[in-house]
């Protein structure tokens, strides 16, 4: 594993009751020093798929190594300016890095640097919304169950 990704660390947290009054968890995304700390269903999804990605994973990783700007990193990953700037900006959008613009050879050079070193996940939390998110945001049907309804209607 390559350096950088080893000091970035994603915890995830499940605390009983009692800790969790101890506590006074609060829902959303918060960041205390260089921790993240994530808790509430939307939240966890919202962090859970910026860090879905071998890719946005590497950047993480790369961005602990040193300045890299956009050009960099996908000379380095060996993928697309195009395709590394939207991985950065998801990566932006969940407050994981943050764009920093310097001086480069041609106009502004936009490096992508990380904005905590440990992420943690407070599962804990969903214990106390579940009931009530399920009426508010039923998921979304499986991808087998569509396509049997389909083939059921079909027959």
């Amino acid at each position: 594993m390559e350096r950088g990704l080893e000091e970035f660390r994603v915890v995830v947290i499940v605390m009983t009751e009692e800790t969790q009054k101890e506590s006074r968890i609060r829902r959303g995304i918060w960041i205390e020093g260089d921790v993240m700390y994530v808790a509430g269903e939307e939240f966890i999804e919202k962090i859970a798929g910026a860090l879905a990605s071998l890719t946005r994973l590497r950047i993480i990783g790369l961005t602990f190594k040193g300045d890299m700007g956009i050009e960099d990193l996908a000379e380095k990953l060996g993928q697309s300016k195009a395709n590394i700037s939207t991985h950065v900006k998801r990566l932006e959008e969940a407050n994981i890095v943050r764009a920093v613009y310097l001086p480069g050879h041609r106009g502004v050079k936009k490096i992508a640097k990380p904005t905590v070193r440990e992420i943690r996940v407070i599962l804990s939390e969903l214990a106390e919304e579940v009931e009530e998110r399920i009426k508010e945001v039923p998921l979304p049907p499986e991808e087998g169950e569509e396509i049997l309804k389909s083939t059921e209607e079909a027959i």
